[in-house]
């Protein structure tokens, strides 16, 4: 170990208030960089935006159905100062809207934590869980709209989308909340993990009561800190992935970019019982690879079943290189895990490169026929979303496009159901996309049974969406 690894370690042994100055006296990053200079993610409409809306009656293109009663909250990267050193590091800004009664609405806020407050750099908000960006996802469990950002405590914001404050389930929580948790529809039990570079245990699961309440931390062992954006549930167990995308502290303090992608060390899946702990765990070893963002997982016959994004590399060139061509992009496998044989076979299902893939969240680890993703341009030069929604039967290992049109670009497609009791295959899809055509933001509304048909509604939102993250459907 060298002396520079030796240094950081005793610093972060600081007490938090001195840690935390110290932190704030680093040089701050260079925000008055000119136009042309600008990385990628502060570009075209990877640009943040500046104001705070709201309006109604919004513009639509054909009508919107009447069964749709709630609103789409999508949120993401908004740098308040206009600059971030990464995609990543942005301000959360939630984008929503609301439909009643055939009539859409639209607003925008910052979520407003510490982080945006004090205008932090992510390594000042690093020490302190409450100091989230709050920038990556946004969901409903318990009565709460929690946002999400995976290195720190949730934020809660009411229905308004005014910020509330952080969530640390009544002091249960004492390390941060993975930007991916998932509900099960069935108990309605919040599930999540959190995950951590600096310090063991380098990943908790935790397990929360339909009420709310946190009634379930384990410490899981892991060899070395890695990266684990997402995750999976089935009716019975959870499934970690443990894949070799690896945090270096040396690498970190040296001044070096500390993510790097290690296939030396392997890959595997962990699989769990929901209501279990480290020693119930099953390792089951995978090909090297990465995964952003699965699709679902399910049981069926002592065997289960995940379909995922899966990418052959990921970061080669360290953090900063979210996208490096073909290799870095996602196509849909179907992992099939032999639970008595403790084996992994790995098929790949569809060719074509995409990312954000869902379900109907009512069919969250259970069995579901299909499946929706959005399109990744492989042959661009930086990180491009594609002008094609994909959705996936998952059954026939079919796929059908949706065209979004010549220089439209897509967001995550999110499904409503038709009624709360009508199946999968009644409902459409929601994705805000940016219309180049128009330099505006729409939110398309995709009959599911007429997927490759034009959308049956456009509402025409009256701001530029930055591109983002991830969105949820609160029904009314």
């Amino acid at each position: 170990m060298n002396i520079q690894t030796v240094a950081t370690k005793l610093l972060l042994k600081l007490p938090q208030p001195i840690l935390n100055k110290l932190m704030k006296s680093m040089p701050k990053s260079n925000k008055d960089i000119k136009n042309s200079e600008k990385p990628w993610h502060l570009k075209g409409n990877w640009a943040p935006v500046e104001e705070e809306i709201e309006i109604q009656n919004l513009e639509t293109i054909g009508e919107i159905p009447k069964e749709i009663n709630g609103k789409y909250i999508r949120n993401g990267m908004n740098p308040v100062s206009g600059y971030s050193d990464h995609w990543f590091f942005g301000n959360g800004m939630l984008h929503s809207v609301e439909i009643k009664d055939g009539k859409a609405s639209y607003k925008n806020k910052y979520v407003k934590t510490p982080y945006y407050e004090k205008d932090m750099g992510m390594m000042e908000g690093s020490f302190d869980l409450k100091a989230s960006p709050a920038n990556t996802h946004v969901i409903r469990h318990a009565d709460k709209i929690l946002t999400l950002e995976e290195a720190h405590f949730p934020w809660v914001v009411d229905d308004d989308l005014e910020t509330m404050g952080s969530h640390d389930f009544n002091g249960k929580l004492n390390g941060p909340m993975t930007a991916h948790p998932r509900v099960c529809p069935e108990t309605n039990e919040l599930l999540f993990f959190g995950y951590q570079m600096m310090k063991k245990p380098y990943l908790t699961y935790h397990r929360v009561s339909s009420e709310g309440e946190l009634v379930q931390s384990e410490e899981i062992d892991i060899p070395r800190p890695v990266m684990m954006h997402d995750w999976n549930i089935t009716k019975n167990y959870v499934i970690f992935m443990d894949l070799p995308l690896v945090f270096d502290l040396d690498q970190a303090v040296s001044g070096a970019d500390p993510f790097g992608f290690r296939p030396e060390c392997g890959a595997r899946l962990g699989v769990m019982p929901r209501d279990g702990s480290n020693k119930d765990i099953k390792w089951i070893d995978i090909n090297p690879c990465f995964v952003f963002h699965p699709m679902n997982a399910y049981e069926e016959d002592n065997k289960i079943i995940l379909h995922v994004c899966r990418q052959n590399k990921a970061m080669v060139g360290g953090m900063n290189e979210i996208y490096g061509g073909k290799d870095t992009t996602g196509k849909l496998w179907k992992w099939t895990i032999d639970l008595d044989k403790e084996t992994c076979e790995e098929e790949q299902v569809d060719n074509k490169a995409c990312d954000f893939a869902r379900v109907d969240d009512r069919l969250v680890g259970l069995k579901a026929k299909n499946g929706y993703a959005m399109a990744i341009d492989e042959n661009a030069k930086t990180l491009t979303f594609g002008q094609f929604l994909y959705k996936f039967n998952l059954e026939k290992n079919e796929r059908i496009d949706h065209d979004l049109g010549e220089n439209v670009f897509g967001g995550e497609p999110v499904f409503v159901p038709k009624s709360n009791d009508s199946s999968e295959d009644e409902g459409w899809i929601m994705a805000i996309v940016f219309d180049k055509n128009i330099n505006k933001s729409k939110l398309i509304i995709v009959d599911v049974e007429n997927f490759d048909k034009k959308p049956v509604c456009e509402v025409i939102l009256p701001q530029r969406v930055p591109f983002g993250a991830h969105g949820s459907w609160l029904s009314n």
